[in-house]
């Protein structure tokens, strides 16, 4: 399971029901074959993964954009752990992220033979962003399940999220424009664990950066878009 998630962070969105917007950019590469590579460290700066993603597949309609992304993951040496296909979608837009991407791993390897089944979890990400902006939170449950047995109910709820700045990111890939957008993160497993979070988005290329910290406020660990093709 714990590869499941890893596989759908960062880029899997869903369509909700939304008023009439524009969807003349995306949150996601605009062109097929398109590719991204994104490197992931803990607090010392020491390599734990990385994650490769690659547009396969474009389609547009009226007000509607829908990439298909192949994603395959590594583990800090380099060793493939398994790849998975996802849908990026905007309409009207506005796009709507998957609350897989805020997961506590730590937290769930202990639960990787497990199925599970998962309710709610989506995050709006309009395209007409600015400073200041205050951003709707959300909610997902998961059921971990074995042998048709529910084990244990998981929660995560994300607040207060605030477009912090419009700021210039410069990575491994290059420059960009990026709206910086922080939060909070509850997670209820066996008691509760409080962190925060920031991310930093550009247009039609995505996530470009994103931190994330423990209650203690100090950071836990970051994730960095360190090459296109």
């Amino acid at each position: 399971m714990r590869e499941i998630v890893f596989f759908l962070a960062l880029v899997s969105f869903s369509l909700n029901e939304i008023n009439a917007q524009d969807c003349s950019f995306m949150y996601f590469p605009e062109s097929e074959n398109a590719q991204l590579e994104y490197r992931q460290y803990d607090r010392n700066d020491n390599l734990v993964g990385s994650t490769v993603q690659k547009i396969s597949g474009m389609r547009s309609g009226a007000n509607t954009n829908e990439a298909t992304i192949d994603i395959e993951t590594f583990d800090a040496k380099g060793k493939s752990q398994g790849s998975a296909q996802v849908k990026a979608k905007c309409e009207n837009g506005v796009y709507y992220l998957d609350m897989k991407n805020y997961l506590n791993q730590e937290s769930m390897e202990a639960f990787e033979d497990m199925e599970m089944t998962i309710k709610g979890g989506n995050l709006e990400l309009p395209s007409n962003l600015k400073a200041g902006d205050e951003l709707k939170g959300g909610e997902m449950t998961i059921s971990l399940t074995s042998g048709g047995m529910t084990i244990m109910n998981l929660t995560i709820s994300v607040s207060d999220r605030k477009v912090e700045a419009v700021e210039n990111l410069t990575t491994p890939a290059g420059s960009f424009e990026c709206y910086k957008i922080s939060y909070n993160i509850v997670t209820k497993i066996m008691g509760t664990i409080q962190t925060k979070g920031v991310e930093w988005y550009a247009e039609n290329i995505g996530l470009v950066k994103s931190e994330s910290y423990g209650n203690d406020g100090k950071l836990a660990g970051y994730t960095l878009l360190t090459s296109m093709k």
